[in-house]
């Protein structure tokens, strides 16, 4: 019996030698997907992706591939890369007749209660999600909630200025104090689109702007992009289900704490019921009074809102924080678009959504804020339907995973030929004619495009207007105000802080 165990090992090495080869030999050479270029230990296995997912540095790693290999890359065994406008328009566009692109089931996994948000719904709950929240972000909601946005952004002007002088030059002719000139802006950006969203989406303001930090909610919150990109790596493999159980009970409290938490704003709006003063209208609001029997239930209504405030705060931060960093690295681009505000408003009260929104020099710098550094810079996955489809002329079978890439494709000389890595906010009053464009989706496209991107812009327009209309933004002595794509990401970016000297208008 014993003398049979070297044959057995051997025969079991040599299967699994066997099997091993014969894989490698299919991925490269008699896979539908081996006729895509890309680098081969990526088309073989799906741990170099994973290994750069982990790494935080997969965004820049994709966009170096394409750079090598073309509009189309082969990412992992069955996974492909697209950048074209075309690819953008077959993933996410509607599909008129023929089956949707579903959403990649690795990434997008339900609630610890077991519902899915309306970001991780099916196709049939995603519409029914959508059907409500659409009225809460129509263009009459938004007039309606335009007063509370402008509350946040006059306070978070007022604490820059509280931070930037001292007491007495608030009082005279504003000398400017040395000491406290220096904010980590980002931050003060992050507090203003949390606060914002905190009173939209869950009743109550979670007041960072007035004591100058994060709510312990959003500071758990940050943690929890990097842990949900380890569970999406384990989930590639199979491992989520042996390792969940594993986790610390610590560990599963605090996150159904930070969960309850939530909970209990929303809950104690719910109570409220739809509010009889249509001057404090809410996202609830919209929701409530046009929830019937297919509407939305509580459980969906908790998951929904929590997403809605993570998405609509880190990524509006995200993108203001890129646009005010390429604004610092390009001065003339500062100085051109401070010369816009201040030369068209001569008094705060003047700007309001309408006014900024016919500035389009503003509109011009924030959409090439949005294509260098695009808030969700990995391509959202997707796909392909049973029978397969194509993708940019490419017939795909069914069951393959693609995506675009925002980073890549907006970065791209195929779309954008003219200083593709270079901050020209110029660029758009010539691209908007051309087909470029349509390369450009930093809300993405199609049915499950983000409901939010009126809301975004006039965000991002009061507070980049307000801000400039006030403020001299200087780089510190002794500071580098760095490339953005020098910066890690885990699904959202984790930005490095943006020190900057804020000088009051002279």
């Amino acid at each position: 019996m014993f003398e049979t165990i070297p044959q057995v090992l051997l025969a079991v090495g040599t299967v699994t030698l066997v099997s091993l080869l014969s894989t490698i030999v299919y991925r490269l050479h008699l896979s539908p997907h081996s006729n895509f270029a890309g680098p081969r230990l990526w088309a073989v296995s799906r741990l170099p992706y994973v290994y750069h997912i982990l790494k935080g540095d997969v965004v820049q790693q994709i966009y170096q591939l394409h750079a090598k290999y073309g509009a189309v890359v082969r990412i992992a065994p069955t996974e492909l890369s697209f950048i074209t406008a075309e690819a953008w328009h077959d993933i996410y566009g509607h599909h008129q007749g023929s089956p949707k692109f579903a959403k990649n089931p690795l990434w997008m996994a339900a609630g610890e209660n077991g519902v899915h948000s309306i970001l991780s719904a099916n196709d049939a709950d995603h519409s029914r999600y959508r059907r409500l929240l659409s009225h809460a972000f129509s263009e009459r909601a938004l007039l309606q909630q335009e007063w509370l946005v402008q509350s946040y952004v006059d306070l978070f002007i007022g604490q820059l200025k509280k931070i930037a002088f001292t007491p007495e030059s608030l009082y005279s002719k504003v000398v400017s104090s040395p000491e406290a000139k220096v904010v980590t802006l980002n931050q003060w950006l992050n507090f203003t689109t949390f606060d914002i969203m905190g009173d939209l989406a869950l009743g109550e303001s979670f007041h960072c702007l007035e004591k100058g930090e994060y709510d312990s909610w959003i500071s758990i919150l940050f943690t929890q992009f990097k842990a949900a990109t380890l569970f999406v790596s384990l989930r590639f493999f199979g491992l989520d289900k042996f390792v969940r159980p594993l986790l610390p009970k610590t560990l599963l409290k605090k996150r159904a704490d930070h969960a309850k938490t939530a909970n209990d704003r929303i809950h104690r709006r719910l109570d409220l019921g739809v509010k009889a003063d249509e001057q404090r209208v809410d996202f609830m609001t919209y929701i409530l009074r046009h929830n019937d029997d297919k509407g939305m239930s509580v459980p969906e209504i908790e998951q929904t809102q929590r997403i809605l405030v993570a998405a609509g705060s880190e990524t509006t931060a995200t993108a203001l924080t890129g646009i005010v960093t390429n604004l610092l690295r390009t001065p003339d681009v500062l100085d051109r678009l401070t010369s816009v505000i201040r030369g068209t408003f001569h008094h705060e009260s003047e700007i309001n959504a309408q006014s900024v929104a016919k500035l389009y020099y503003l509109t011009d710098v924030i959409d090439e804020g949005l294509r260098l550094c695009p808030p969700v810079p990995l391509g959202m996955p997707r796909v392909v339907p049973d029978g397969g489809a194509a993708v940019d002329g490419n017939w795909l079978p069914g069951g393959t995973f693609v995506s675009a890439s925002g980073y890549s494709s907006n970065r791209s000389p195929l779309s954008f030929p003219d200083g593709p890595n270079e901050f020209r906010p110029q660029r758009w009053a010539r691209a908007k004619s051309i087909n470029s464009i349509s390369a450009f989706n930093p809300f993405s496209l199609g049915p499950r495009n983000c409901l939010g991107r009126n809301l975004a812009y006039l965000e991002m327009r009061l507070i980049l207007a307000h801000m400039i209309f006030h403020f001299d933004l200087v780089i510190p002595e002794g500071e580098e105000v760095g490339p953005w794509e020098d910066q890690k990401s885990w699904i959202l970016w984790e930005k490095r802080p943006l020190k900057v000297k804020v000088v009051n208008r002279r």
